[in-house]
């Protein structure tokens, strides 16, 4: 299938690039596009054309501004003779010739031959992958280059190792990285060799660079550099007014003070600039070739820089959301039911099962699960949370399996679901007896390995995930109403885990209270004030039915309440001293509570207490077992 495309309009207007069938062809300003353009309201990889099913097709590839078809938006489209396809001011026209005039078998002779033509004909407007960079070894520094940053940690790691880089290998005197901050003043932000000596900046030329986004080299008239205006008033684009080619020259060579050479690369990500490199050196100017590696450098070093600014403004708003509701990766707590479940976390995580872990509302149920994660072989992979109970039963399905657009009323646009996002990684599917039975039914089936199809899908979908479920409900009863399958439970709870609510665990409370007590002060500003100890009693007594989330919340309002110098019982905000008899109504802690009583009674011995209580044998030890009681 002979066909090209033709650019009409834009900065690489009259240039032709043949399509090849047997591999998709990037459209963009990255270096490893096989389309390459130089329009900066291009993203670096913009849009793919692939040839399918004997047609051509175009998809946009998540653009910073869009891939139009005709003068009309899209995200996939199919190509014919004529299309003209728009990306940022450049404007794209399919060449298809008519089938017809292709003899026989001769298809492949005659797209080889009409490529080798393009490229005799045409050698400075025909691109090739690898025709970017002429020097192999370059190729190598922009490969070693590339694994440096990406294990850097800082901004200022990844911009040293780069600099030295192109220091060594452009022979360069001294290299700097600016950058123009919001007030307006162009400021050198990195520089080598360190030197506290100031630089000679032409401010008007770098901010012309820098507005631009070409590169200026000095001394350096080969025609593929296309040198920024020089003159004031002179705007950039298409603005016609831009001097030629040779006017710049003429320009510059006014300008070039001596045998200096400068080279002025801008450092661009997504159409905006971060910065550029500026190197200086005497003697004879920067070759094309030199060119070409700090272009390259600088397209990395956008990339590291940009991509290390947002980890770390993930980090400290993670941060920042931690602090302020005094969450901890650490369990807090050493008392014997915390101790046992710490370990069984470590055995459990190294496991690849699923995992049930059972507690009241407020005891650390997600704590658990992330615990789990840190300690499986999937602790570098994403861990995603959804609360199945907060999300209305006919969009569950929806959210966790993902959707096609227009599969139902709402549905404007393709939707991932969460084990699509977390494949490789660890879904927690909190109050999981909430699902509607066809959401499990679905979830059985990915927990037997089968691939899954989403809501309007076609095509099935295959991941990778290890589930791990909580709830505060008995799902044995559920499982005997019908509202939860019972295949499910068994498939789900491979390994249980079962979090001691707050009122078991002694002396763990006061660990908690310190910690949350510590944590608040600071946040509040409030140093100087202290807990009194009845009100210290007062919280080690009492029952705490929503548990640890409880807990906090109550130190959190105490702090801000209490008048200094100490908090005192009647800041705490506690309904009850913990003591009342109807503390609570759950049956399970009231059956607790009853066997520790009959073993009282019956100096530990679990057939008399078994008969006072008036159950079987059996039942008392497992329910012992179940309740962790000791004897």
């Amino acid at each position: 299938m002979v066909a090209y495309l033709s650019v009409a309009d834009g900065k690489d207007k009259g240039k032709q690039y043949p399509l090849d069938p047997d591999r998709p062809m990037h459209i963009g300003r990255g270096m490893g596009c096989e389309i390459m353009l130089t329009d900066p309201n291009s993203s670096r990889f913009h849009a793919v054309v692939y040839f399918e099913d004997d047609h051509w097709f175009v998809r946009d590839t998540d653009s910073r501004n869009g891939t139009f078809v005709n003068g009309k938006p899209i995200q996939h489209a199919r190509l014919v003779d004529q299309t003209q396809i728009g990306i940022g001011k450049t404007s794209m026209v399919m060449r298809q010739p008519d089938d017809d005039l292709v003899i026989n078998d001769s298809l492949s002779q005659t797209l080889f031959e009409d490529r080798e033509s393009w490229v005799t004909n045409f050698p400075d407007v025909v691109r090739e992958p690898g025709q970017l960079i002429e020097d192999s070894s370059q190729l190598l520094d922009l490969y070693q280059l590339s694994l440096a940053l990406l294990g850097g940690q800082k901004a200022d790691d990844i911009i040293d190792t780069t600099l030295q880089l192109l220091l060594d290998r452009t022979s360069s005197e001294t290299i700097a990285l600016i950058i123009e901050p919001t007030s307006g003043r162009l400021k050198v932000r990195r520089r080598f060799p360190i030197d506290d000596s100031p630089i000679d900046l032409d401010r008007a030329r770098l901010r012309r660079v820098l507005r631009s986004q070409e590169i200026y080299a000095s001394g350096l008239h080969d025609s593929s550099i296309k040198d920024v205006g020089t003159q004031p008033g002179i705007s950039t684009g298409d603005d016609k007014s831009k001097p030629d080619a040779r006017e710049t020259a003429a320009y510059d060579s006014q300008k070039v003070v001596g045998t200096d050479a400068v080279m002025m690369v801008p450092i661009v990500h997504d159409t905006k600039s971060l910065g550029a490199l500026l190197l200086q050196r005497s003697g004879k100017p920067y070759t094309p070739s030199l060119r070409d590696l700090t272009s390259g450098a600088a397209g990395l070093l956008a990339i590291g820089i940009t991509q290390t600014s947002r980890n770390e403004n993930l980090r400290v708003e993670h941060q920042r959301i931690a602090d302020r509701n005094a969450d901890q990766d650490e369990l807090i707590g050493q008392s014997k039911a915390m101790v046992r479940l710490k370990e069984r976390i470590v055995r459990i995580g190294r496991a690849s099962g699923s995992v049930l872990i059972r507690g009241e509302s407020g005891a650390g149920k997600e704590l658990v699960a992330r615990a789990v994660h840190r300690a499986s072989p999937r602790n570098d992979h994403p861990m995603l949370t959804v609360n199945c109970a907060a999300i209305p039963r006919d969009l569950l399905e929806s959210q966790l399996f993902g959707h096609k657009k227009g599969s139902f009323t709402g549905a404007d646009q393709d939707h991932e679901g969460l084990f699509q996002q977390a494949d490789q990684g660890t879904l927690f599917l909190d109050e999981i007896g909430e699902m509607s039975l066809d959401g499990q039914a679905k979830l059985l089936r990915i927990l037997e390995g089968h691939p899954f199809l989403p809501v309007g899908a076609t095509k099935q979908v295959r991941v990778d995930v290890r589930v791990i479920a909580a709830t505060n409900r008995d799902l044995t009863e559920f499982v005997r109403d019908g509202r939860f399958r019972e295949d499910l439970f068994y498939r789900l709870s491979v390994f249980e885990l079962q979090v001691a609510p707050l009122r078991d665990r002694g002396d763990d409370v006061d660990m908690l209270i310190d910690h949350f007590l510590d944590h608040f002060l600071k946040q509040h500003g409030r140093p100087n004030l202290a807990l009194s100890s009845s009100a210290r009693a007062r919280m080690r007594e009492y029952s705490w039915p929503g548990n640890v989330r409880q807990l906090r919340n109550v130190i959190d309002s105490a702090v801000v309440m209490a008048d200094e110098p100490e908090i005192v019982d009647d800041d705490l905000g506690l309904r009850d001293s913990g003591s009342s008899v109807l503390e609570t109504l759950r049956i399970d802690a009231w059956e607790k509570r009853l066997i520790i009583q009959a073993l009282d009674r019956t100096d530990g011995s679990v057939p008399d207490a078994a008969k006072l209580l008036g159950i079987s044998r059996a039942t008392a030890y497992r329910k012992i077992t179940e309740y962790e009681i000791e004897r």
